[in-house]
């Protein structure tokens, strides 16, 4: 009994444990490690690895060794007839006498053994195998990378979305304290109606703007779920609420540098372009001979009656081995045909490669300018929001003083929550366009592992 309840105090306790971490807030890159092992592609990228790792075993074992067992029973229900001269048995010359030839029961059964001694095509399958097997890992590493670009843009999303939802309170809060003032100078006499009415309407549009901001938290939150492979029933509290302070960390290391080799739609091109010389090459070993070994052992026997477990009766054996070279020599042109289509199909990939090359340049040049447009775009926003704000918080002074109108007051709110719109859709931009120009450059991981 006491083993037992340890036991069970140990699975609550890690239930427990599991719980408490269900519930702690994630960062941008825990969530993107959470994407890693939980995201369905990738999951289904690693099924392929495997696949490929399970194909290059594949092509190797038919290089090797090729054993198999064969057996037959026949059950001749019409023996064959054949006709020999008459004379042969004392008949009359020129004349056939019908014979019946065979046993009506027979079994045959045995082992062949084969294997390649020279084969160049099967040696390349071999090649062409492992290259398949690297363009999946590749493949891997292009999943892994697109999982979490969109765990990022989505992250940023939610909390941008969280960070608005803030403001839209503490607004909605002060229009609060600000309705009950007016009522209660209204009720003495103080205030005018229209006053009131002013403030009622400014209050019902930051509460309703609050309130789509929050269906638009809970579905970007959602949605942050399908990309991590989280269940959408699961509880997911996000840590950086406040990231409007960490922004510089992506304003670092701005200078337009990279390396072609880094990025992977340029490593998937120079595999298929690698792909295309081994299928040419396959077409050039296609003309040349192949020579194998065999060896084989045989046991049959024949009988009138099916009595093959009669160990009385014979069994007769035979074996035999040889050596079989095969040489092409004519295909009707085929081959010739193959080989320039493969040949065509290399020019096609260097071509392809030539103009992955360029693209990319293109891309992360066009990316780099959007960057760099974003941080100046930033601070510009950053400066009208602050400006807005000082606005807005004098407007209430001197309305609380008396030296100011409703209708400047509410304007003033109104201008203050158009510059944080402003400024978080901004901000919005300056993380996406840090994300998408790393991840054209093929450094989009290593810079998510940078961050702290």
């Amino acid at each position: 009994m006491d083993f037992f309840k340890l036991i069970s105090l140990i699975f609550s306790f890690a239930i427990s444990n599991l719980y408490m971490q269900a519930q702690k807030p994630l960062t941008l890159k825990e969530c993107v490690d959470y994407s890693m092992t939980n995201n369905s592609n990738i999951k289904i990228a690693n099924f392929n690895i495997d696949i490929s790792q399970k194909k290059v075993a594949e092509q190797i074992g038919s290089f090797l060794p090729q054993i198999n067992f064969s057996g037959t029973i026949d059950n001749n229900l019409k023996l064959s007839t054949q006709l020999l001269p008459a004379e042969m048995m004392g008949g009359e010359s020129g004349t056939y006498i019908p014979v019946k030839f065979g046993n009506k029961y027979s079994v045959n059964g045995g082992i062949q053994f084969t294997q390649k001694i020279y084969d160049p095509q099967s040696l390349l399958l071999i090649k062409t195998a492992k290259l398949n097997k690297n363009i999946a890992l590749t493949t891997m590493q292009q999943t892994q990378e697109l999982s979490a670009y969109n765990v990022c843009l989505v992250f940023f999303q939610t909390v941008i979305i969280k960070m608005q939802m803030n403001v839209l309170k503490s607004t909605l809060n002060s229009s609060e304290e600000l309705l009950k003032s007016i009522s209660l100078k209204y009720n003495n006499g103080m205030a005018k109606k229209i006053d009131v009415d002013k403030i009622q309407v400014s209050y019902n549009n930051t509460k309703s703007q609050l309130d789509q901001s929050e269906l638009n938290y809970y579905q970007s939150l959602n949605s942050l779920k399908l990309n991590m492979g989280m269940p959408v029933d699961s509880t997911l509290s996000l840590a950086d609420t406040n990231i409007v302070v960490s922004y510089n960390l992506f304003a670092v290391d701005s200078a337009f540098k990279y390396q072609i080799d880094d990025v992977i739609d340029y490593q998937l091109q120079k595999s298929n372009t690698s792909l295309m010389q081994l299928k040419k090459k396959a077409q050039l070993y296609a003309n040349q001979p192949s020579l194998s070994f065999y060896g084989n052992y045989n046991y049959n026997a024949m009988r009138q009656e099916f009595n093959f477990f009669d160990k009385s009766k014979d069994w007769f054996p035979s074996s035999g081995v040889g050596i079989k070279l095969t040489i092409p020599i004519f295909s009707g042109l085929q081959r010739n045909s193959k080989l320039a289509q493969s040949d065509l199909n290399v020019k096609i990939a260097n071509e392809s490669l030539d103009q992955t090359e360029q693209s990319i340049k293109v891309i992360i040049y066009n990316y780099f300018i959007q960057y760099k447009n974003a941080l100046n775009n930033i601070v510009d926003e950053k400066a009208n929001l602050e400006l807005a704000e000082s606005v807005f918080k004098n407007s209430q002074l001197e309305y609380n003083q008396g030296s100011c109108s409703t209708i400047d007051l509410i304007q003033s709110e109104n201008s203050y929550l158009v510059a944080q719109s402003n400024y978080y859709n901004k901000l919005l931009n300056l993380f996406i366009a840090r994300i998408e120009y790393e991840k054209a450059k093929g450094s989009l991981m290593s810079f998510l592992n940078n961050l702290k």
